[in-house]
Formats: C-alpha cells, sequence, structure tokens
C-alpha cells in the first residue's frame, strides 16, 4: 500500500494544516456575519464540520484508486458533507438548542464550499496516487533492467523495414526512418521522418526484432532510434528527458538512461 502524502511529506502535513485552519476561519467569519450567530457558536461550529471534513479527507486516500466509478465518488462525496453538516447542526444545538432558526440558511455555502475542497482533495490524491504508481513501477524496472533490454534471438530474424497496412495501402518504412515507437495496448504507434503510423504490434515484438545497436527502449513504453537523439537531460528524481533532432521529448527511466550510458558510452 502507497504512504498517506501526509504521512510521508512534511511539506504536505504543513500545507494540510495551513488549508485547515484557513478553512476554519472561513467558515467561522461566513457563520458570524452569513448566519449571524454569535462568535462561540460560529467557532464551534466550525472546528467541529471542517474537523470531521478533514479526518473523512484523511481516510479518503486509502480508497483513492480503488473508488473511480463516478456514482461511488458522488455518493461518498454526499455522505462526507452529511456527516460534515450534521457535526456542525450537533455542535451548535449544544450551545444554542432555542436559536437554531438561522441553520438552514447556512447549509448552501456549507455544501459549496465543502464540494469545492472534496473535489480538489480527489483530485490532488489521484494525482499523488498516479505518481506513486509510476515510481513503483520505475524502481521494479530499475531492479529488474532485463526488462528493458531490447533482445534479439538468433533465430528470429532482424527488421530491416516495417510494413504498416493503411487500408488498401501498405507503408513500408525503412529502419533509418523511424525516429521512435511507443506503445498504446495491443498497439505501437510508428513515429517517422514522414508521418505517424499505427500498427496492430506490441513492443515485446520490436524487442525482439530490431537491432540493439541502433534502437534502445528507454522506457516500458518508448523504443527510440539512438541515431535521432540530440541530448538527455535530467528531468525529475530518477528521470530524465530525451530530446531528439526533430524537437521531440521522450521520457527515459532509470534503467532506460543506464541503458543509454551503456550504448552511446557516455
Amino acid at each position: 500500500m502507497q504512504t498517506h502524502p501526509f504521512i510521508n511529506s512534511v511539506v504536505c502535513r504543513i500545507a494540510a494544516l495551513a488549508l485547515a485552519v484557513g478553512g476554519c476561519c472561513v467558515s467561522a467569519l461566513l457563520l458570524y456575519y452569513y448566519g449571524h450567530t454569535g462568535w462561540l457558536v460560529a467557532w464551534l461550529d466550525s472546528l467541529v464540520s471542517v474537523g470531521l471534513f478533514c479526518v473523512s479527507g484523511f481516510f479518503f486516500w486509502h480508497v483513492t484508486g480503488i473508488l473511480r466509478l463516478p456514482q461511488a465518488q458522488i455518493g461518498l462525496a454526499a455522505g462526507v458533507l452529511a456527516i460534515s453538516v450534521a457535526g456542525g447542526y450537533l455542535a451548535d444545538v449544544s450551545v444554542s438548542p432555542d436559536r437554531m432558526d438561522w441553520f438552514a440558511s447556512t447549509i448552501p455555502f456549507r455544501i459549496l464550499f465543502g464540494l469545492m475542497g472534496w473535489v480538489m482533495l480527489a483530485q490532488w490524491y489521484y494525482i499523488r496516487w498516479k505518481a506513486a504508481q509510476l515510481e513503483e513501477q520505475e524502481h521494479e524496472e530499475e531492479e529488474n533492467p532485463s526488462v528493458e533490454t531490447i533482445s534479439s534471438p538468433e533465430d528470429e530474424p532482424l527488421l530491416d523495414r516495417v510494413s504498416v497496412k493503411d487500408g488498401s495501402r501498405i507503408h513500408l518504412i525503412p529502419l533509418d526512418e523511424l525516429l521512435y515507437i511507443q506503445a498504446s495496448g495491443d498497439y505501437v504507434t510508428l513515429f517517422t521522418t514522414n508521418g505517424q503510423y499505427v500498427k496492430e504490434q506490441t513492443m515485446k515484438y520490436f524487442e525482439s526484432h530490431l537491432p540493439v545497436t541502433t534502437f534502445i527502449r528507454i522506457h516500458r513504453s518508448c523504443i527510440v532510434n539512438c541515431a535521432y537523439i540530440m541530448r538527455i537531460e535530467l528531468f525529475g528524481k530518477e528521470t530524465w528527458q530525451v530530446r531528439l533532432k526533430n524537437g521531440a521529448s521522450l521520457r527515459a527511466s532509470a534503467a532506460g538512461y543506464k541503458l543509454l550510458k551503456e550504448r552511446l558510452s557516455i
């Protein structure tokens, strides 16, 4: 299971605390001026309702990536908002049970601001979750560099060109015109000096049929023609960008970068 970002990062904890305090302050001000409540009621309501929202948001991380159906996400958001509103109501009742006629008028802005906060949190969580997944995959690739290496079994002839069927036409692409290949499920996209072509083929096929001296698999979803590489730049933690002479920018994993250094003698 991926580590919670608020546990793993001090910056995230500080940012979350600042946002929670800011949310309490904004909520208290709105309740005081819009709901015409006293300061004690406004602050108590805000602490309880925003606190319940934050606790729910914290645990929401553990189902990020699992609840991807829109119906499930909407249902969860509605449940969290209902809990937050109910918590604020109970806090108000405990302080001023005889002066609750104003509460109904505050429900619209509670739902509006709560929904906005939940959507932003959900999107941020999903981006972090996807980034963590990608990092885990790249660590696995680094630990098993053989996955990145293009193999050339002796019993299978290497390609000297790639054929692509386009309707009634068949394009024959010489290897020296092939810039790079990107995976897309059971298909690949061939980027050439004359355009792009989609071929119903897997990356595994090209792993075993392209010459290893010319084509390097820099990522699990990308094979590049090293003749067109212009420069290699550090992009992030254990991530590099490969710039091609035509201006294209490709991502290279740690294992792919290691393979580039070996093949290009850099």
